[in-house]
């Protein structure tokens, strides 16, 4: 008696949708609908304002001076409230009935918690260093005792510590392009003592390949030396090269100064010596040739150096004072021996793996106080997915499509989105540190203060109470094909969180702007918004399980493409890939739960497949990133991430094949011959019976 009953209760359910409208006549008459009217102009606020501030967040944390694992602790804490709470709101909502003014509150709150974000003091702050490094092209010798040499070598000048990329050592240090400037006298501190030595410095870091130079395997940074105390006086004279051949054939090249000549800059390439000790006790690189683009030698290696005037020391006749910061009188006079050498310029950038001072305050307090109000946060954007679940319901009623509702979301995300990144941009001077996000806070407050306000004029009085909710929630799980829906979204979910939390700061590493960034959101919703409208079509042909496994499909495409992914602006081919591997596979994520669900336990429904989806498949996609990330690299995360969406897809399309169908085929076999109409929740060929 009671499986009748509950046969009737769905046969209403059954009826309409074999009626719905199809196509352009159903686009219309959702469009002509009044009370959808307010459904779609909350999905553009709502989703406008995710898309200007969730995919900054990684980069709003970073630039607090956070590591890769507090950021993983974070989200996998947030998870943990995205879990539980669109299921236990839905619960509530199931209850109520009529929550508008709850969807009001949270809205209105999720605005004023954006702003709190802003009140977390940095851990650390970057002061940039100056963009070129100064260098000195002289004849010194790799002997920091000893001024008097004949070593052709560049000394550092600048008051800087840099830290040698430690690639650079091995691949571009013997091939460093610099820039001769001009040349004059440049003068020492001789009081300095010169018998700094440091250990820690020099020792190796990692086993490598014994046949790499003794310097390439260790950490570089070079230290602070009596040079860096220099004075230069300019002078009217340029480097002049001579070069001549010897008895055996090789070239000597006598290095003088030429008298008379304007400072112009010359472009030079420089071999230096990576194997010498100067390296890390002095910060000299012994250079082994030069090749110069100017002159009678242009183009030319030139090696074999000998210094004749160039190297030559001079005595100055007058007092120059230093300041000692470490020295209670800090005015000191020192009696200086100069020589002649030119100064060069090298960019920061290509050399050094330090763009910035960090000045470190108090890490514990950033890291806890953004935890707290990140939970905050989480918790009441579970509520995203009542509304959800409430748009659906509502559209359902009126024989409308969600799709198009979602449509207006993504519209709002394309436009949006770059302004967003746009202003990151323009308060963001300094391109050297990551950018200044405040602008996405401010505009995601304001968009979702609008949402607040628009959710007390939307029409939400369409469900009745749930009278057994628990035990209809219990009977869908035990449903297989719901369960097999929610395995796909957990999965889909960990793909995109991994993608919505750390791409955009995958596109800083690789040189991409925040305005390339938000375009890129653009590019995406502009690209899903053709699959939107024609949805529910789609679905009709083929069926949610089979565009699921499409969706997988090209995610995986997605994914290893970024792994080589070198240059920023093909993102943009990528993310309007990521409209079908995401956009539209969420998009029937719901429409398929809303299917296998009744009237009564959609919204429980939704907020289970919401909960599941953002935060248990977001949260492992964000925490468990942060640790392949840390263990990895953001590229080779990628590569498994693909795999895993293959392996996903590949056995989701076996349960298509060899359940659902089976089962569908018997289910219209059974009642075919009873002569009574039935709608199979899905079929292999999208057929509807």
């Amino acid at each position: 008696m009671s499986d009748e009953a509950n046969n009737n209760e769905h046969q209403p359910k059954v009826s309409r949708r074999l009626e719905k409208r199809k196509g352009l006549e159903l686009l219309i008459y959702d469009l002509k609908q009044p009370k959808l009217i307010p459904i779609k102009l909350l999905t553009f606020i709502i989703l406008s304002g995710v898309g200007v501030l969730l995919p900054f967040t990684t980069i709003h944390m970073k630039s607090l001076g956070m590591s890769f694992q507090e950021v993983g602790a974070i989200y996998g804490v947030s998870s943990v409230a995205a879990i539980l709470s669109p299921f236990l709101l839905g619960l509530i909502a199931d209850k109520l009935g009529n929550f508008k003014v709850m969807m009001s509150i949270v809205h209105a709150s999720l605005g004023i918690v954006g702003l709190l974000f802003l009140t977390v003091p940095p851990s650390k702050v970057w002061h940039p260093y100056p963009e070129n490094l100064t260098f000195a092209l002289g004849c010194t010798d790799t002997n920091p005792l000893h001024l008097n040499s004949a070593t052709l070598a560049l000394a550092d000048l600048d008051s800087n510590p840099c830290h040698v990329h430690s690639e650079m050592i091995r691949e571009k240090l013997n091939n460093m392009s610099v820039a001769l400037e001009e040349c004059g006298y440049i003068c020492y501190d001789n009081n300095r003592p010169t018998d700094v030595s440091n250990a820690e410095l020099n020792e190796p870091t990692t086993e490598t390949d014994p046949s790499l130079p003794k310097v390439a395997v260790k950490k570089v940074v070079l230290p602070k030396m009596e040079f860096r105390d220099a004075v230069f006086f300019p002078n009217y004279w340029s480097l002049d090269v001579t070069c001549s051949p010897t008895r055996n054939g090789d070239h000597i090249c006598e290095l003088n100064r030429k008298n008379g000549s304007e400072p112009i800059q010359v472009n030079a390439t420089l071999g230096l010596d990576l194997t010498s000790s100067s390296v890390n006790t002095s910060g000299r690189f012994p250079v082994k040739w030069m090749t110069m683009e100017d002159g009678i030698y242009s183009g030319q290696k030139l090696s074999n150096f000998e210094c004749g005037s160039y190297g030559e020391d001079q005595k100055f006749r007058q007092t120059v004072y230093f300041k000692d910061s470490n020295q209670a009188d800090n005015d000191r006079a020192v009696y200086q021996f100069c020589r002649p050498q030119c100064v060069v310029r090298i960019r920061r950038s290509e050399l050094c793996s330090n763009l910035a001072l960090e000045e470190v305050f108090n890490p514990q307090l950033t890291f806890w106080l953004y935890m707290l109000f990140r939970f905050i946060f989480d918790v009441l954007l579970g509520g995203l997915d009542l509304f959800v679940g409430a748009s659906v319901a509502l559209v359902s009623e009126l024989g409308g499509d969600y799709g198009f509702q979602r449509m207006f979301g993504y519209i709002g995300i394309a436009i949006f989105s770059p302004i967003s990144g746009r202003l990151i941009d323009e308060f963001s001077p300094d391109l050297n540190v990551l950018g200044n996000t405040r602008p996405a806070f401010y505009l995601f407050a304001g968009l979702f203060g609008v949402a607040a306000i628009g959710m007390l004029t939307v029409h939400l009085d369409f469900k009745l109470p749930a009278k057994r909710l628990l035990k209809d929630v219990g009977s869908l799980l035990k449903n297989v094909e719901l369960d097999m829906l929610l395995v796909v979204a957990f999965v889909s979910g960990i793909c995109n969180g991994y993608g919505f939390y750390y791409l955009f700061l995958f596109l800083e590493e690789i040189g991409g702007s925040s305005s390339l960034m938000g375009l890129s959101n653009t590019f995406q919703c502009l690209s899903v918004i053709p699959l939107l409208v024609f949805s529910d079509r789609i679905f009709r042909k083929l069926s949610h399980p089979n565009v699921q496994v499409l969706c997988f499909a090209v995610n995986v495409i997605r994914l290893i493409g970024y792994s080589y992914l070198h240059d920023p602006q093909l993102c943009l081919f990528f993310e309007s890939l990521d409209a079908i591997s995401w956009n539209f596979a969420r998009t029937s994520h719901v429409a398929y739960a809303n299917q296998l669900g009744t009237t009564s336990t959609v919204a429980s429904i939704q907020g289970l497949l919401g909960g599941i989806t953002f935060g248990l498949g977001f949260g492992v996609g964000s925490f468990g990133g942060s640790l392949l990330i840390g263990a990895y690299g953001l590229r080779v995360t990628f590569r498994i991430l693909g795999a895993i969406s293959f392996i996903t897809g590949f056995f989701y399309l076996l349960f298509n094949i060899f359940y659902l169908r089976r089962r569908n085929s018997e289910i219209v076999n059974n009642m075919g011959a009873d002569g009574v109409a039935v709608e199979p929740t899905v079929t292999s060929n999208g057929d509807r019976h």
